[in-house]
């Protein structure tokens, strides 16, 4: 028999002035406006659910910490392939915020990060739904994290695109087998891939009373 997997706690858009309640701003000090916003937005959800260490860390992310590839890449261009950013570099990969995640928190379990473009939440979400539908893990902690940066606003203005793939927000849901608090239930999650098209993501949930 299948496990029900269930919603139990949704942490976003949590306010800067509110970070020292969940972060050490001397330790992160050195960590990015994403990473610093993926990890408060982590912890609350933690924090909310009672579950401090779940059994997968999984994020989901169209382009990582775009400000710090930024940095890396400027510096490159200016310095040359001799300057050392060792900072920008570490924090520059898609794998960066998921790690960083579960250093941070003391979670050394699975963990994982999908970069799928305007679907990486939906592919980590799937992950996490088919690992816990069949009994290898119990809990998750399955995140959304992505940012615009000046820069590439005015890239995509000039250029005429819209912004689509990448939005510039923090979420982070944490999942469990167990139905006590359950927020909502997730039905199923299904990955839609069409040929020469935008790859489409569909959630299946009904709230749970």
């Amino acid at each position: 028999m299948e496990n029900k997997v269930y919603v139990i706690a949704i942490a976003e858009d949590v306010p800067q002035e509110e970070y020292r309640n969940y972060i050490n701003p001397i330790k992160t000090r050195r960590y990015g406006r994403l990473l610093k916003r993926a990890l408060v937005t982590a912890i609350k959800a933690m924090k909310d659910s009672g579950i401090e260490h779940p059994d997968a860390i999984i994020n989901g992310t169209a382009l990582g910490c775009w400000e710090e590839t930024e940095h890396l890449l400027d510096a490159l261009a200016m310095e040359g392939e001799e300057v050392s950013m060792p900072t920008h570099f570490m924090q520059s990969t898609h794998n960066t915020i998921a790690t960083m995640i579960g250093i941070y928190t003391k979670n050394h379990g699975y963990n994982s990060t999908y970069s799928q473009r305007g679907i990486s939440f939906e592919c980590a979400l799937l992950d996490a739904f088919l690992q816990m539908k069949s009994g290898k893990i119990n809990t998750a902690l399955v995140c959304e994290n992505d940012e615009i940066t000046p820069e590439m606003q005015q890239m995509l203005e000039s250029t005429g695109l819209k912004e689509g793939v990448v939005c510039d927000r923090s979420k982070a849901v944490m999942l469990s087998t167990d139905p006590a608090n359950a927020l909502y239930e997730i039905e199923d999650v299904i990955i839609k891939h069409v040929p020469h098209q935008e790859d489409t993501a569909e959630i299946k949930y009904k709230r749970c009373n």
